[in-house]
């Protein structure tokens, strides 16, 4: 089951300019992997950058003895760094955590004097300080939140995104991750996430419509657990356009 509203609930600057500004380019072109591919290894040459057009895609670090860590996903309308043409190195593991429909964009598609090219770099810089802020709010989870704190904030996370894009249903969306992988992302063993979300069904919390898709169905309660203000999430780790100021 794929979510879509008919509009964005909220003004959204990537939309309508990153993905026509991206396909406007000579030579670019959609690409398209199965769940499971890795797409780039830690350590990997890699000098580009990545729009995610379709799918859920985990960016991981992992620990010489094997242990992974999440730490980030990206949804649909995602923009991430995967390396520079200076530092042409892969900082992470790309995986596709769904059938992912993706652009890679290269240094020689991004650089150049046009006013377009200049727009482009604009956005892309928004997304990354975006990502950044929301990957602060997550480290303050995982270094002081228990198995509940964390979950609900993950659950709540995904679900604020992905209504920004319009890949939401009411409270319902796609969900496409395993146990295993939000385990990773939250810094939880499959054990503690099965309890917690076990838990948080059974208190009416959370729903699941089907195999693929997750409903919160209570989320002040959620917004509780997690603490945290739905509103002020929501301008933390969206990238949208700021409010004009008040006149005095």
């Amino acid at each position: 089951m794929t979510f879509r509203t008919a509009t964005a609930t909220m003004p959204d600057i990537r939309r309508s300019e990153f993905r026509s500004l991206l396909l406007g380019c000579p030579g670019m072109r959609v690409q398209r992997d199965p769940r499971g591919t890795i797409l780039s290894h830690e350590g990997d040459f890699a000098d580009h950058s990545m729009l995610l057009l379709e799918g859920w895609i985990g960016l991981s670090k992992s620990l010489p003895h094997g242990d992974t860590q999440i730490i980030d996903i990206m949804l649909p309308e995602d923009f991430a760094l995967i390396g520079t043409q200076i530092v042409p190195v892969a900082a992470c593991t790309v995986e596709a955590l769904d059938d992912v429909e993706y652009i890679l964009i290269h240094p020689a598609t991004a650089n150049g004097p046009s006013p377009a090219l200049a727009r482009l770099r604009e956005i892309m810089a928004a997304a990354i300080l975006t990502t950044q802020s929301r990957t602060s709010e997550l480290l303050l989870r995982l270094g002081h939140g228990n198995a509940a704190n964390r979950l609900a904030y993950a659950l709540l996370e995904l679900f604020v995104r992905l209504e920004y894009v319009g890949r939401t249903a009411g409270t319902t969306f796609d969900f496409p991750i395993t146990q295993q992988k939000l385990g990773e992302f939250t810094g939880l063993t499959n054990v503690h996430v099965c309890r917690t979300l076990r838990r948080f069904e059974r208190a009416g919390v959370i729903a699941y419509p089907d195999r693929r898709s997750i409903r919160l169905s209570d989320t002040g309660a959620l917004a509780d657990l997690a603490g945290v203000d739905m509103a002020i999430l929501r301008d933390e780790i969206l990238m949208r356009a700021p409010c004009p100021p008040v006149a005095s």
